[in-house]
Order: structure tokens, then sequence, then C-alpha cells
């Protein structure tokens, strides 16, 4: 005969697996909604003072996370581009991925949190004046950022690019 048990339940297996392959990406997209309309918003960039010895200045980037979501999000990296009065300063990121997703910074739903980022610039020939700038007198300064934040929901995620300026 054919169709014994033990067949019977291992072709049962099989289609129970495969039909949890094809449905998890529909799942997936279930529990993702709202996932694009978390807000990253630029909230300060706070001057830490001159190192003499290595002619660098360390800035802190806060970054203000807004989830008007139903649901509890929560961020594994942002990357970013800071400008400043038109001037490039370079690239950076904050990355929580060598963190387990329990122990990630969490956005509850209808909240906000607020994340800050070390971003090290040393004076060159092209950011000089801009360098200057900050450490005479850095509330002046026109700070623009753009980059990606990867945001998280359960089994799902999603990279949100966002623009801003202080």
């Amino acid at each position: 005969m054919f169709l014994t048990i033990r067949r019977i339940v291992l072709i049962v297996a099989v289609v129970a697996v495969a039909g949890a392959i094809i449905v998890l990406p529909y799942i997936s997209s279930l529990t993702a909604t709202g996932l694009d309309r978390v807000t990253i918003e630029l909230s300060d960039v706070k001057f830490e003072p001159v190192d003499e010895e290595q002619k660098s200045t360390q800035l802190d980037v806060v970054f203000h996370l807004t989830n008007p979501t139903d649901k509890t999000v929560t961020t594994s990296k942002i990357e970013y581009n800071l400008t400043a009065d038109n001037t490039q300063l370079g690239d950076s990121f904050l990355s929580f991925e060598d963190i387990p997703p329990s122990g990630r910074p969490v956005i509850l739903p209808s909240q906000s949190i607020n994340l800050t980022s070390q971003f090290k610039i040393t004076p060159s020939q092209s950011t000089e004046t801009v360098f200057n700038k900050i450490a005479n007198s850095p509330s002046d300064i026109n700070w623009k950022v753009q980059g990606i934040a990867r945001v998280e929901s359960a089994v799902t995620l999603q990279d949100k690019r966002f623009s801003d300026e202080l």
C-alpha cells in the first residue's frame, strides 16, 4: 500500500512547513502596518569642548523618534550624514545591532524617545571655518541631517529614510 500512516504524517508535516513559509511574509506585512509613520527628527546638536592634543571636537547628535502607531517599536541602527552651514562634516551611525532586541531602545505606542549619537570631527581645510564656528558660537550654526533608520516591530523591520534641519 502506497499511503501508509508514516507517509501521510510526513506529507502533512511537509505541507504544514511549506504553508508556514508561504504565509509568514503575509503575517509580517500585517504587523508592519504603520512603521512608515514613525518619525525621526534632529532634536539637538550639543558641543563638547575641543581636545587640544588631537585637535578634534565631539558633537552629541540627539535624535527624537516618535511612534504614532499602536504597536511597540524599536530601532537597531541609525545611519546619517551631518551637515553644518552647508558644509558636510561626514557620515556616522548609531547602532544597537549587537544588543538583543529586548535590550534595544523601546518606543512605546503614541510616545517618543531621544537617542544620542557621538559624532567626532577633526578640522581640515574644507571644515576649518565650520570648526572654528562650532568652537566659538555653536548656537549660530544651521544643522542638517539625512539618513536611514531601521525601525522594527515584532517580526518585521523597515528602513525609513529621514531628513531634518535644526
